[in-house]
């Protein structure tokens, strides 16, 4: 999703599940330049948004706590 501020764009973090999540990515003077921010920032696209890397971390923390559940 992206967010206008001050007439400015930035795109906003998916899910917002870290504690740490960046909630946005840099503000830009164009949507493409919001998008290809997050893209050079190694943002994860998940095809219906961006992920910022402390949400994806999160996602994995909390995956490896499940795998275990999963082989007993």
């Amino acid at each position: 999703m992206i967010v206008k501020k001050d007439n400015l764009f930035a795109v906003e973090c998916q899910i917002k599940i870290s504690a740490e999540c960046s909630q946005t990515g840099e503000f830009c003077e164009t949507e493409e330049d919001a998008k290809e921010w997050v893209e050079d920032a190694f943002w994860i696209f998940s095809g219906e948004g961006y992920i910022c890397l402390k949400c994806n971390e999160q996602i994995l923390r909390n995956l490896s706590k499940i795998k275990p559940l999963i082989n007993s």
